[in-house]
């Protein structure tokens, strides 16, 4: 039992990933810009108590796109930044406590990963 209801969750999830995509590619964003947890708001709202029949099926799947992807509900870019590691208050591990000396760093652009050939291919 509780393997199936694992599994009913990982499906559900897919499933509002899949429309959070097809919505986001219909509204001509990007997909990480859509919030999952107002989507999932959203169904639950048009869904409602109980389930609804096929023929309406078409019209929900319609509205909640729509609702998902409109322009003033879009998560805004994230900004590209880096943060030391570090905690606010001591515990039992090993992370520096964190101090006003220790700021972010904001960057231009998002990091990119430059391939090189491995040390052995090289002449």
């Amino acid at each position: 039992m509780v393997r199936q209801e694992i599994y009913g969750c990982l499906l559900a999830h897919h499933a509002i990933s899949a429309l959070i995509c097809q919505a986001a590619t219909e509204a001509d964003v990007a997909p990480d810009w859509v919030s999952f947890t107002r989507t999932v708001r959203i169904i639950r709202r048009a869904i409602g108590p109980a389930a609804s029949p096929p023929e309406r099926e078409e019209h929900l799947r319609a509205a909640v796109k729509a609702d998902t992807s409109r322009k003033q509900d879009i998560n805004p870019q994230r900004r590209h930044r880096t943060c030391p590691r570090a905690i606010k208050r001591a515990r039992h591990n090993s992370y520096r406590v964190k101090r006003a000396r220790h700021k972010g760093t904001r960057h231009a652009g998002p990091p990119t990963i430059t391939p090189r050939q491995p040390a052995h291919m090289r002449s």
